[in-house]
């Protein structure tokens, strides 16, 4: 029997950004370009992937392995581990659309690989593909208000139970 080979382009990442909710509506040419600038990277168990207070310059998604998002209150020092994220979760991708520092230490529990989208790529190539950078900051926009209304969703329930 012959062996029927298609000559696709490989790019790290592709099955993983279309499996993504933040990239799931960009098509196949989207995400093929958006792939295109992204690399893989492996990260030993312990290490600080995303630092507190630092500039962002990438978005990460998590590939293999685990990690945790910890917080250090920046009076009293003390560190409150927020959440575990596993595969296929992200991080850092308000690094992508603002120029504020990182809000949380991002790091990993056991060895872990990522797909990295670094941020002046991304600018460059959202400013060249105008129908893209609609579709990917309209993405953005959607998670941002689902974030938005579960952080107001907890903070009701917090009022709630101390009386006000």
């Amino acid at each position: 029997m012959d062996e029927i080979s298609l000559d696709l382009p490989m790019t790290p990442g592709v099955d993983l950004l279309q499996r993504v909710p933040l990239f799931r509506t960009l098509g196949f040419s989207e995400t093929m370009a958006l792939s295109g600038i992204c690399r893989i990277e492996s990260k030993p168990d312990g290490a600080v992937v995303l630092h507190q207070d630092s500039l962002g310059q990438a978005l990460y998604i998590l590939k293999e392995g685990a990690a945790i998002v910890r917080r250090r209150d920046p009076i009293t020092g003390v560190e409150k581990e927020l959440a575990t994220l596993a595969p296929g979760e992200l991080f850092g991708e308000m690094s992508l659309i603002d120029d504020q520092l990182v809000s949380a230490d991002v790091v990993t529990k056991g060895p872990l690989e990522v797909l990295v989208i670094p941020r002046r790529e991304f600018e460059k190539l959202i400013a060249s593909n105008d129908k893209l950078a609609i579709k990917v900051y309209k993405c953005f926009c959607g998670a941002l208000s689902d974030r938005l209304r579960k952080a107001n969703a907890k903070l009701a329930e917090a009022r709630a139970k101390a009386g006000g």
